[in-house]
């Protein structure tokens, strides 16, 4: 049983940084029924189709957020983020009988992403396991942005501009 004092200073602390939030996630992750391919079966899935990269029943989504799609991705993949992705998969996936793989960074996102999926009708989703990490650690080729939009565009100047404004008002105050 909780104390009112402990509840409290629970309750102060950020819930999702907390060490029993984070056990309730990995619990109601590990608990969903999601289907999982690893890197390597991803890899063969995109080779099929030399030409394309995927066959035009199976579709490739990233639903990790915008800056990191930007940073780099996997080849072939179509970017449709988390908060986004029940509203908006019939315009990128009409119909519910092709295949779909989803992932994230790590594959906890992309996993709920998928049970909702299944949930809303489709009959072939799965998550890539381990998600982008996975996909590099096996040593598979990635899209890497050269330099993402918001990196051009800093407080209205280039990166190189705002590193030495920075650069300068650190050496000022030391």
């Amino acid at each position: 049983m909780f104390s009112k004092t402990l509840f409290r200073q629970a309750s102060r602390a950020s819930f999702s940084s907390s060490a029993l939030a984070r056990g309730l996630f990995k619990d109601y992750v590990a608990k969903l029924n999601v289907k999982y391919v690893t890197a390597s079966q991803l890899d063969a899935i995109i080779n099929e189709n030399p030409l394309t990269g995927l066959a035009p029943n199976v579709h490739l989504i990233d639903v990790r957020e915008t800056y990191e799609w930007n940073e780099d991705h996997i080849p072939f993949s179509t970017y449709l983020g988390k908060g986004v992705l029940e509203r908006d998969i019939q315009n990128f996936v009409p119909d519910v009988y092709d295949q779909v793989i989803l992932y994230c960074a790590g594959g906890d996102r992309a996993s709920i992403s998928a049970d909702n999926l299944s949930k809303m009708g489709y009959k072939q989703v799965a998550v890539l396991k381990g998600g982008m990490g996975a996909w590099k650690q096996a040593g598979r080729p990635i899209v890497t942005n050269e330099r993402a939009y918001s990196d051009r565009v800093l407080y209205g100047k280039t990166v190189e501009e705002e590193v030495e404004y920075r650069l300068k008002l650190q050496n000022s105050s030391a």
